[in-house]
């Protein structure tokens, strides 16, 4: 089998220019070498995430992969292997931003492994002069079972943020939260992981959330606690972080149940809505991830979404949403220049 290595490059007219990679491949290795020949000099990491099935081994990390996320979520189609790499060129974006990996948690239930990432992670900003509620603008949760853990972790993650003063009337934090296994899980608990983006100074930065009211409601209608997605404005350039979107209309109910075709093109409407609060589209976009409950679903969703997502670095993962109901859902990372 043949490596798929698809790349985007943003480049502002100041320059910094930013490198998102998504690689298919056999192995872990040809995929971190597909990723590493298509890293120019002199471009840092900024994130990344390898997915694997199953069956295939986490390997080892080397420099300059040893930050990358590890998580057991089925890529769909002839590879059993893909990775995502967003790597940048100096520019102050790249300086202000801080990547966290592979945080679990060997307590016993979901809501103790929720809080005690939470509060691990939060200890670990503290020691960089930063917390949760000021500097954290994304995370993703990674949670086993889905449709039996959810509410626990959702009710820890609630509470946690409730006591760091992240509530409905302030702000919550661009999120995905779906199925997902710790590569390296530990003996005990790993049924939680979490990776985040935080940004150092954040007053360098112009911070802004997106709502699309008129076709999205409010997270905590329905009871969680995450931003449908936030920009940040650096000197030069927008990052545009859309959370993990599925259909849904302005009452938090789920639209087209059963039926994916419809729900892929209630998902795109929604995902539109929201980049064009960011004065950004669909060309804007730089990588996107499919998540599906179901492997059958595959060739409709890719159907619906190859034209769209054809210039645009992507995969597709086996990984049930946090709804029963909901058969697919996509996140993205989009970028504009300011210049």
């Amino acid at each position: 089998m043949k490596v798929k290595c698809n790349k985007k490059v943003f480049t502002p007219e100041g320059g910094g220019a930013e490198l998102q990679i998504m690689v298919s491949a056999p192995s872990v290795e040809s995929a971190f070498k597909a990723a590493a020949d298509s890293i120019p000099q002199g471009f840092n990491l900024i994130a990344g995430r390898l997915f694997l099935d199953e069956f295939t081994a986490v390997p080892s990390m080397e420099q300059p992969f040893d930050s990358i996320s590890v998580v057991r979520e089925t890529p769909l189609g002839d590879m059993p292997v893909s990775l995502w790499i967003w790597a940048s060129a100096p520019s102050p974006a790249s300086g202000l931003l801080v990547w966290s990996a592979n945080l679990v948690s060997d307590k016993e239930s979901v809501f103790d492994q929720t809080n005690d990432i939470l509060c691990n992670y939060q200890q670990f900003l503290t020691s960089q002069g930063m917390n949760i509620r000021d500097n954290c603008i994304r995370t993703w949760f990674f949670v086993d079972d889905i449709d039996y853990k959810y509410a626990d972790f959702v009710r820890a993650r609630r509470d946690f943020f409730d006591s760091v003063g992240l509530r409905s009337d302030t702000n919550y934090i661009a999120s995905t939260g779906i199925f997902g296994i710790p590569g390296n899980r530990p003996a005990t608990g790993g049924d939680v992981m979490l990776d985040a983006l935080a940004l150092k100074d954040p007053k360098k930065c112009l911070i802004r959330y997106l709502h699309a009211r008129s076709h999205l409601s409010p997270t905590s209608l329905y009871g969680v606690t995450f931003e449908r997605g936030t920009v940040v404005g650096y000197d030069d350039r927008n990052h545009i972080f859309i959370s993990g979107t599925a259909s849904i209309d302005s009452h938090g109910e789920v639209l087209h149940a059963g039926d994916v075709g419809k729900q892929c093109d209630r998902m795109m409407e929604n995902v539109s809505v929201l980049l064009s609060e960011a004065d950004a589209s669909m060309e804007d976009v730089q990588m996107a991830i499919v998540y599906l409950r179901n492997s059958e679903d595959l060739s409709m969703v890719k159907q619906r979404l190859s034209e769209i997502l054809r210039d645009i670095p992507h995969n597709y993962l086996l990984a049930p949403v946090c709804r029963p109901e909901w058969l697919v859902e996509i996140e993205c990372i989009a970028a504009t220049s300011l210049s």
